[in-house]
């Protein structure tokens, strides 16, 4: 979980918001009293913001340390459960588990979220898809990225393997748009989710689950169409029981959408 700042693959650190009151009042007044006429770009990206930095505040508290200076390894049901709760009064969320989508190890299942908000634009009220993951830090430490290798302890779990970041940030299997993904959900926690985001997201899950067992099929990869892994994005619990709204809010983690962790 601890990891020094200059142990990952790519520079990593948390864009930390701090919202401005009077403009997230406005916004959630506006959501309470007339949502039919859709959301601006601007609203959306206060919403957005203000869920990531709740969650990291809320992490922070439940751990008593500061998010720079940790992976969040094993925290990704915290985050989901923290970041969704909040906006699903509102919006359509969905938990989403890698484990939804083929060939994901169970070694490697991570949690995270998607939102949809109505939209405003000149030609009319789009539905606009964001996927939230607060927790991608621990797929890009040095040590599971940088030199990769494939061990199992004495019953057969797998404790070191290619992690997510390394597919999309090596110099095999990068992209300029998978090394603009990553920072963007490392440093924001968030990305729209745009068919192209959702292929190199999911597929970085796919290639850490099947090259430890199956090399081969590196090049299938490339061919599952991005409509299958759309598919698989439905609404399902929480990835863990442990960190369910009821568990949360005994921690005295914020929960409700509200300025008031923010004065």
């Amino acid at each position: 979980m601890f990891n020094k700042k200059n142990n990952y693959i790519i520079e990593s650190n948390p864009t930390r918001n701090n919202i401005e009151e009077k403009k997230l009042k406005k916004v959630i007044d506006h959501i309470e009293t007339n949502i039919k006429d859709g959301l601006t770009e601007e609203e959306i990206k206060i919403l957005l913001d203000w869920t990531v930095e709740n969650t990291r505040r809320n992490l922070e508290q439940y751990l008593g340390i500061g998010i720079n200076d940790i992976s969040l390894f094993g925290y990704c049901g915290f985050a989901q459960s923290s970041s969704l709760i909040p906006l699903e009064k509102y919006f359509k969320v969905t938990y989403n588990n890698t484990m939804d989508f083929p060939y994901v190890s169970e070694d490697i299942k991570h949690a995270f979220g998607t939102i949809t908000f109505p939209q405003k634009t000149k030609q009319g009220i789009i539905q606009k898809q964001y996927l939230i993951d607060i927790t991608l830090r621990q797929f890009f430490t040095k040590l599971m990225c940088e030199n990769p290798k494939y061990q199992l302890d004495d019953n057969n779990f797998l404790i070191y393997f290619m992690h997510p970041g390394y597919f999309m940030c090596s110099q095999k299997f990068k992209t300029k748009k998978s090394i603009e993904l990553a920072k963007q959900l490392l440093k924001k926690g968030y990305i729209e989710l745009t068919d192209e985001n959702l292929k190199i997201y999911i597929d970085s899950f796919i290639y850490s689950s099947i090259t430890y067992n199956n090399p081969q099929m590196i090049n299938d990869i490339q061919n599952i169409d991005v409509e299958e892994y759309k598919k698989r994005l439905k609404k399902s619990k929480p990835f863990e029981q442990e960190y369910d709204e009821e568990t949360l809010r005994q921690n005295n983690c914020s929960l409700e959408l509200n300025t008031k962790k923010y004065r």
